[in-house]
C-alpha cells in the first residue's frame, strides 16, 4: 500500500512539474481521432528527418496518454519527447529523469530498462561516455532474459561508446552482432525494419572508423536500397555521409562532394548540428586535397562555427585547425593564427578532461610544447603591435589555465620520453656488444614452455609457419589481421588465436605490434636514411595505416615515442 500510495505521489508530481511543456499544447482536430498505432507511424516517417515534426508528435501521444490516463502512451510520449530533444541538442534530460521515475516501480518487457537506455543515449550525445555506460549497465541488468531487443540494442550503444573513446577494433564486432540479430528478426513476425536500418548503418559507420571503406561501401549500399525497398528513411541521410566519408578517403572526390552536399541538406532541415559540423569538414577537406584553400577555409571556419556554438568537439576538428593555422601563419595573419591555436589547445584539453584519445594526443602535427612556445612567441609580437585587449578576448583566463596544466603536462611527458628512449638505445647497444640477439617476442622459461606448448601436431605446424612468417617479414605486410593469415597458413581464426596465446604468451595484436616495433628499432639504429623519414612514412613502411597508431604501438612497447629515439640516435650521430 506504501508502494502504491508512492507511486501516485509520484506521478501527480510527474504530471504537476511537466504539465508546462505541453502547457497550451492543442492536439489538432485531424490528430484527435487518431489511434497510437497511427501516431506511432507518424512519429516514425519523421523521427531523424524533420525532428520538430517528430517532436510533435512526441507531445501528442504525451497529450493523449495523460487525458485518457494510458501509462503506455504516456512512457512512450515521454522517451520520444527526450530522444527527440536530444538530437536538436536540446535539453532532453528532463523528460528521461520523469520517467525514470515513474517506471522505476513497474515490470513490463520495456520498462524501466528503456528508461534508462535513453538518459544514456542523451549523455552519450553530449560526450558523456562514463555516464551514459552507467545507464547502459543499470538498462542491461533490468532487461535481464525478458527482453532481447534491448539485451542487443545495448551491446551497440556501447559498441557506439567504445568507437567514441577510439576503439573501434573492439566495437566492430558489437556491431556486427547486432546487424546479425536484427537480420534474423527480419524473417520473424517481430521483424523492426527501422532498427534492422539503423543496424546496418552501424556496421558500415565502424568499418569507416577502422578505415576499412573497401568494406563499408557495400553496407552503406545494402542500407541505402534498403531504405527504398522498405520506405523508411531515418537513417538514409547517416548512410549518405558515410559513402561521402569512405569515398574521400578512396580518393573519390567528385563522389564524396555530392554526397556530402546531399547530407548537408538532410541535416540542416532536421537541425542535426553535430553531423552538418562533420559534413563541413569533410567539405573542407576535399577542397584541402585539391589545393582550393579558400573553399578549404570556408568550410573548416564553417565546422568550427557550428561546433562552437553546440559547445561540442569532436577529433575531426583538430586536423582543420592545423589547417587554418597553416594557412593564416602563411598569410601572415597572426591574429587569426593565434585564435585558431587557441582553439586548437581548448579541443585538446576537452578531449584530455573527456578520457578520449588520452594515448593518441600526443602524437598530434602541432605537439602541444611546440605549439604553445609558438603562441608565446606570437602574444608577444601583437602586445607589441598594441594588440593586448584582443588576446584577452580570445585566450581568456580559462585558456590560460588550461595551457599552463598542458605545459607542465607535457613538460613531465618529454622528460620521461627522454629518459626511455636513452634507455632503448642502452639496451640495443648492450645486445649488439654482446653478439645475443635476444628475441622478446619468443622470450620465456623453459618451464613455461614446458607447461605451455602442447605435443599437438597442429599446434607445431602453427609453430613453423609463425616462424616462416618472422623470417620473412611478413608482418610488414599492410592489413594483416588473425583472420587473414589464418587464411594463409589453412588454418581458421580462433585456432590462430589461440595457438599465438600458447606459443608467444601475447595475444594477436601484441604479437604483430612487437614484431613491426622490434624490427624497426633495429632499422633506425643501423640505417640513417630511414632516420629523415616522416613518422607517417615510417608508419606506412612497417604496415601501419597511419602515424598515429604506429606511434602509439612504439611507446606502448619501448616506454618512448619514435621521433624522441630518432632525435636521439641523431644527436649521438652528431656528438
Amino acid at each position: 500500500m506504501r508502494k502504491a500510495f508512492f507511486m501516485f505521489l509520484l506521478m501527480f508530481a510527474e504530471n504537476f512539474c511537466f504539465s508546462q511543456s505541453i502547457s497550451g499544447f492543442h492536439i489538432p482536430d485531424s490528430l484527435q481521432n487518431k489511434n497510437a498505432d497511427q501516431l506511432q507511424k507518424a512519429y516514425d516517417r519523421t523521427f531523424r528527418i524533420d525532428n520538430n515534426k517528430a517532436e510533435f508528435y512526441a507531445n501528442v501521444i504525451l497529450s493523449k496518454g495523460k487525458k485518457q490516463k494510458n501509462n503506455d502512451l504516456i512512457y512512450d510520449g515521454y522517451y520520444k519527447l527526450a530522444h527527440s530533444k536530444g538530437l536538436k541538442s536540446e535539453n532532453g534530460h528532463p523528460y528521461a529523469d520523469t520517467l525514470i521515475r515513474i517506471t522505476q516501480y513497474v515490470n513490463t518487457r520495456d520498462y524501466p530498462a528503456k528508461a534508462h537506455i535513453i538518459k544514456g543515449i542523451l549523455f552519450n550525445y553530449e560526450s558523456r561516455y562514463g555516464e551514459a555506460l552507467d545507464q547502459y549497465v543499470q538498462a542491461k541488468k533490468l532487461a535481464g532474459k525478458k527482453n532481447p531487443d534491448q539485451f542487443f540494442y545495448v551491446k551497440k550503444l556501447v559498441g557506439i561508446l567504445k568507437s567514441a573513446t577510439g576503439e573501434d577494433q573492439e566495437a566492430l564486432p558489437l556491431f556486427l552482432e547486432y546487424y546479425q540479430y536484427e537480420k534474423e528478426k527480419m524473417h520473424t513476425d517481430k521483424r523492426d525494419v527501422k532498427s534492422y536500418i539503423g543496424s546496418i548503418f552501424s556496421v558500415a559507420n565502424s568499418y569507416n572508423k577502422n578505415k576499412q571503406y573497401n568494406n563499408a561501401l557495400p553496407y552503406i549500399h545494402l542500407g541505402i536500397e534498403e531504405c527504398k525497398k522498405f520506405n523508411d528513411y531515418t537513417h538514409h541521410p547517416y548512410l549518405i555521409s558515410s559513402l561521402g566519408i569512405a569515398n574521400y578517403y578512396l580518393k573519390n572526390y567528385k563522389e564524396s562532394y555530392n554526397n556530402h552536399l546531399l547530407a548537408e541538406q538532410k541535416f540542416k532541415k532536421n537541425n542535426d548540428d553535430w553531423n552538418l559540423g562533420i559534413t563541413y569538414y569533410f567539405l573542407g577537406k576535399i577542397n584541402g586535397d585539391l589545393h582550393k584553400e579558400t573553399e578549404a577555409v570556408r568550410y573548416f571556419t564553417k565546422s568550427d562555427s557550428i561546433f562552437s556554438v553546440s559547445k561540442k568537439f569532436d577529433p575531426f576538428m583538430r586536423n582543420g585547425y592545423e589547417f587554418l593555422i597553416d594557412y593564416y601563419k602563411k598569410k601572415g595573419d597572426k591574429e587569426n593564427q593565434l585564435k585558431f591555436i587557441n582553439k586548437l589547445v581548448a579541443t585538446d584539453s576537452f578531449l584530455t578532461s573527456s578520457k578520449q584519445y588520452l594515448s593518441k594526443e600526443i602524437y598530434k602535427k602541432y605537439d602541444t610544447p611546440a605549439l604553445l612556445e609558438e603562441k608565446e612567441r606570437l602574444i608577444d609580437e601583437l602586445n607589441n603591435k598594441n594588440s593586448t585587449l584582443y588576446f584577452v578576448l580570445c585566450g581568456g583566463v580559462l585558456v590560460l589555465g588550461a595551457l599552463f596544466f598542458l605545459l607542465i603536462r607535457n613538460r613531465r611527458n618529454a622528460k620521461h620520453y627522454k629518459k626511455q628512449a636513452d634507455h632503448l638505445l642502452e639496451k640495443s647497444r648492450l645486445m649488439e656488444a654482446s653478439a645475443v640477439k635476444i628475441d622478446p617476442i619468443a622470450e620465456k622459461t623453459k618451464e613455461q614452455k614446458a607447461k605451455n606448448i602442447l605435443p599437438d601436431k597442429q599446434l607445431q605446424d602453427i609453430k613453423v609457419k609463425l616462424e616462416a612468417f618472422e623470417l620473412n617479414k611478413d608482418f610488414l605486410r599492410k592489413n594483416i589481421t588473425v583472420d587473414s593469415l589464418a587464411k594463409d597458413f589453412n588454418s581458421n581464426r580462433d585456432y590462430l588465436s589461440k595457438s599465438v596465446n600458447e606459443l608467444k604468451a601475447k595475444n594477436f595484436s601484441q604479437y604483430l605490434n612487437e614484431l613491426r616495433i622490434n624490427y624497426i628499432v633495429e632499422e633506425l639504429n643501423h640505417n640513417e636514411k630511414i632516420r629523415k623519414y616522416t613518422i607517417a612514412a615510417i608508419a606506412d613502411s612497417i604496415g601501419y595505416n597511419n602515424s598515429e597508431s604506429f606511434s602509439n604501438a612504439f611507446r606502448k612497447i619501448t616506454g618512448t615515442l619514435p621521433s624522441y629515439y630518432i632525435k636521439l640516435l641523431q644527436k649521438q650521430r652528431v656528438n
